[in-house]
């Protein structure tokens, strides 16, 4: 069984409400949007999510520290079986620090979001950002 054109539209707006929600620093819309016991990383080592308050303890920290501009997922893939859906996707976040200088941070996001029967609720996160000491072609740093 795959997903249906009508629930891959439903997963993109989720992720799309998941990024308009984070850009507008809406605690209570994320909150809404993600599972109970949500798990997943950040990019930072201490970045680790374990349950829903992990998540909103992260996402504020997020917050407190930069404003974003936008999240982008360009040309995400989405797979699934109508229960559980999963999500490939590069991610852009653009955001400033100080006010004024904006910054680009180009990494990766996965996300695995169950069907609940009336919405879709988001079970694992994780965004990574390429290792950028590891060539071009190679498995390992230092190749």
């Amino acid at each position: 069984m795959t997903l249906t054109d009508v629930q891959v539209a439903e997963v993109v707006e989720t992720i799309q409400q998941y990024a308009t929600a984070y850009r507008k620093k809406d605690i209570r819309a994320l909150a809404a949007l993600v599972a109970t016991g949500i798990s997943g990383f950040g990019s930072g080592p201490d970045e680790v999510i374990s349950n829903h308050d992990d998540f909103i303890q992260h996402t504020r920290r997020d917050m407190s520290q930069a404003t974003l501009l936008s999240i982008e997922y360009p040309d995400p893939q989405i797979f699934g079986d109508g229960r559980v859906a999963w999500v490939t996707s590069g991610n852009t976040m653009t955001y400033t620090v100080d006010g004024k200088t904006k910054e680009t941070l180009r990494g990766r996001v996965t996300m695995v979001l169950r069907n609940t029967g009336s919405r879709w609720v988001i079970e694992q996160l994780h965004f990574s950002m390429p290792y950028g000491e590891q060539s071009t072609g190679q498995s390992f740093p230092g190749v």
